[in-house]
């Protein structure tokens, strides 16, 4: 064959794969779960986000067949809900997802199946960042039945960081939701790091808040998180540490007046909360902190 002819050849070759991909690009599908027929989705969102469907179309093992008007239809087999996989291919399709609210029963349970099911990890990549309060329990079951350890490392994050607001949440009395092993472990999370020396005070052209740094063997200030306006004046109060929280509580102020306030600073999100104030008022008292109370 000429060098002439071979281009031609390899030319006429690049045209049609050029011509097949144009093809695929417009290309849509149908999906159907038993009798449920889907709004149809473009075909090359399908292998771009979801393993499962590349896998399927790049291996010939189509369950496909033409749905008319240049529309292929693919059949799902198996136990997926219609609204979880519904979900799913939306964000196939336009890669959001709405959010529901309020989010009926079950809804997070058969999204995180479906997208399971399809190995769409864009979408398992984006729970990661919708962890919440309201929905991290059960985000965490869920990685642990559909073995999503990423998910899972992003719960036990969210979760030891927000130890104390999730226990008083009603669904960490669920013990399928918060065993104890699970309550042990993100109480050992918490404590991971390096322990610091901290010293909370009033200094002159210094922050109210230090940690001791022992290579330097000086006081530096922590990253800002000024303590409430109404604690930087206070004298005598006493303080505790349980589940690397430092509370403060009580005290006077330079009038003599003396208060009932409690504030607690935690050092996983590095930030103060002001809590609910003591019945009595102790000023130069002392704490201990005993699980799971103060």
């Amino acid at each position: 064959m000429s060098g002439k002819a071979g281009e031609g050849a390899a030319g006429e070759e690049g045209a049609q794969a050029d011509q097949e991909e144009e093809e695929e690009e417009e290309e849509v599908v149908e999906v159907r779960l038993g009798d449920r027929r889907f709004p149809p989705v473009r075909k090359k969102r399908l292998i771009e986000q979801s393993d499962y469907f590349r896998a399927l179309y790049r291996s010939g093992m189509r369950e496909a067949a033409a749905g008319g008007a240049g529309l292929a239809v693919q059949q799902l087999r198996g136990g997926l809900s219609e609204a979880g996989l519904a979900r799913v291919l939306q964000f196939i399709e336009t890669a959001r997802l709405a959010q529901e609210e309020p989010p009926e029963a079950g809804a997070l349970a058969e999204l995180v199946e479906a997208a399971s099911f399809l190995q769409v990890t864009p979408l398992l990549r984006l729970l990661r960042s919708r962890v919440r309060l309201p929905n991290c329990l059960e985000l965490h079951h869920l990685a642990q039945v559909y073995g999503l350890p990423e998910l899972r490392e992003a719960c036990l994050d969210f979760m030891a960081g927000r130890l104390h607001q999730l226990l008083a949440r009603p669904e960490a009395r669920l013990p399928f939701l918060l065993p104890d092993a699970l309550a042990r472990q993100l109480r050992q999370r918490r404590h991971r790091g390096r322990p610091a020396l901290l010293l909370l005070g009033s200094f002159p052209d210094r922050p109210p808040l230090l940690r001791y740094e022992e290579e330097k063997r000086r006081w530096e200030p922590l990253p800002p998180a000024e303590p409430p306006a109404d604690l930087l004046q206070v004298r005598g109060f006493g303080w505790a540490v349980l589940d690397n929280y430092l509370f403060v509580v009580g005290g006077y102020r330079p009038s003599s007046q003396e208060i009932a306030a409690a504030h607690r600073y935690n050092p996983w999100l590095n930030e103060w909360r002001q809590l609910a104030s003591m019945n009595q008022k102790r000023p130069e008292s002392e704490y201990l902190g005993i699980l799971p109370h103060l």
